[in-house]
């Protein structure tokens, strides 16, 4: 028992329930000083830690959220299905993780690998549709010179296609920016990716040198890198269209993008940046210029960009809205269970015990808080998997059993050993020796 008694050991458990208390407290405490509801998104968050959202998140049961059958067609040609299957999976959760969805579950289906699940929780049907329901494909242009372009962008330029696509692209994230101030968009390549990318900056900065934000003449269209959800060389044909271009070089839309027919013109554009520098680690920030981005604006950024490109096409069995199972209700019930058990165990303990038992139900209420914010902090960091309120919920109904008996031990040797005339100190050290051999 020495073991648990060392100072050591005492630091790094005080350590642990601190910082499992910091990590479930940050975002409220954020939300509550500015005024913001407890759920739900709001400026500025998540408080900026490493990136993780200080705040709780809830699974498929407590939320809600959407369940989704896809059915995967137009399989390339001479690919292993469940290679390709893989790949659609991997896109979609690139997709879904710039929604910021908590433990959502993307699986494949089907005897023959044409099939993919979905579920997401606290997600509708129209938001997962919006993210993951379009089939786009992401490009990368530069501007070249057209002197019968008279709209778009650039008048006198029209896109052309640089090779890098969304599958050069590792993963985008908005975050908030090293001031902590505005929102930018943290773009990661692949190997292949960070190549290309690393020229086609290089490029760009020499062709006007300079520095773009005190120079007008180093501002110039080639030194610009565009990005576009399913441009095809059909729109840079037409590009010289004042009404075509104009259309296509709007912001995104997906529901448009989904929908399109072949005849549909569809705004396209996701980004249109100036390349500051070049940029040759395979790391990229888009800082949305002079005004920033505003968090809305990054993740929808961020999303488009994680759109990828699909390897097959997906056609949509089934959408289901899912209620949460156990509902407000049962939630409110489970609370109120539970607080009327505490209460009870309490109120025994201190009408039987007095001082001893106030002080045995304080410890009582210090186990639940440091177990329910451990269990919160291992869920944040990926330790344990869905479910964290349900195994909480077990683990305190057991944890007020075994506290309830060695309060109970403890205490009543605590009394009677200082009924026969013992000090305090001594009785408690010898009732906590005694309680280790039940």
């Amino acid at each position: 028992m020495q073991l648990v008694l060392s100072w050591p050991v005492r630091l790094l458990i005080v350590g642990i329930l601190l910082f499992s208390l910091f990590v479930d407290g940050a975002g409220y405490v954020y939300r509550i000083a500015n005024h913001y509801p407890l759920t739900g998104g709001v400026p500025g968050m998540p408080p900026n830690f490493g990136g993780w959202q200080l705040y709780f998140h809830k699974g498929l049961d407590l939320a809600g959220g959407t369940h989704i059958d896809y059915q995967l067609t137009n399989f390339p040609p001479a690919q292993s299905k469940a290679t390709v299957q893989q790949r659609t999976i991997t896109v979609i959760s690139k997709r879904v993780n710039s929604l910021g969805v908590s433990e959502p579950e993307i699986r494949g289906a089907g005897s023959n690998n044409d099939r993919i699940t979905v579920d997401l929780a606290g997600v509708t049907a129209a938001q997962a549709q919006k993210v993951i329901g379009a089939v786009n494909k992401l490009v990368y242009t530069k501007w070249v010179p057209d002197t019968k372009v008279t709209a778009g962008p650039h008048a006198g330029y029209k896109p052309a296609f640089t090779g890098l696509t969304g599958d050069d692209i590792a993963s985008a994230n908005a975050t908030i920016d090293q001031q902590g101030i505005g929102w930018v968009v943290n773009v990661s390549f692949t190997s292949r990716g960070a190549d290309l990318f690393s020229k086609l900056t290089t490029d760009n900065v020499a062709a006007c040198p300079g520095d773009p934000n005190s120079s007008p003449t180093a501002n110039c269209p080639e030194r610009h890198l565009a990005v576009w959800l399913d441009l095809t060389q059909k729109d840079i044909d037409n590009w010289e269209d004042p009404t075509y271009a104009g259309r296509v070089s709007q912001n995104y839309d997906t529901g448009c993008l989904a929908t399109a027919t072949p005849d549909t013109i569809c705004p396209k554009l996701l980004v249109d940046a100036v390349t500051l520098q070049a940029i040759l680690g395979g790391n990229a920030v888009i800082s949305g210029g002079a005004g920033g981005f505003t968090q809305s604006a990054a993740q929808d950024l961020a999303t488009g960009i994680n759109a990828g490109s699909l390897p097959v096409d997906l056609q949509v069995l089934d959408v289901t809205q899912v209620g949460s199972t156990l509902g407000a209700e049962s939630v409110k019930l489970s609370i109120a269970a539970a607080l009327l058990g505490l209460s009870i165990v309490v109120i025994f303990m201190i009408v039987y015990y007095r001082v001893p038992g106030l002080l045995a139900s304080f410890a009582l209420l210090f186990y639940a808080g440091a177990v329910f914010a451990t269990f919160i902090t291992c869920t944040i960091l990926g330790f344990v998997g869905p479910g964290p309120v349900k195994g909480f919920a077990i683990t305190l109904g057991i944890g007020v059993v075994a506290s309830l008996i060695s309060s109970i031990v403890v205490t009543h040797n605590l009394l009677a050993i200082v009924m026969a005339g013992s000090t305090f100190r001594r009785p408690a050290l010898m009732g906590v020796d005694r309680v280790r051999s039940v």
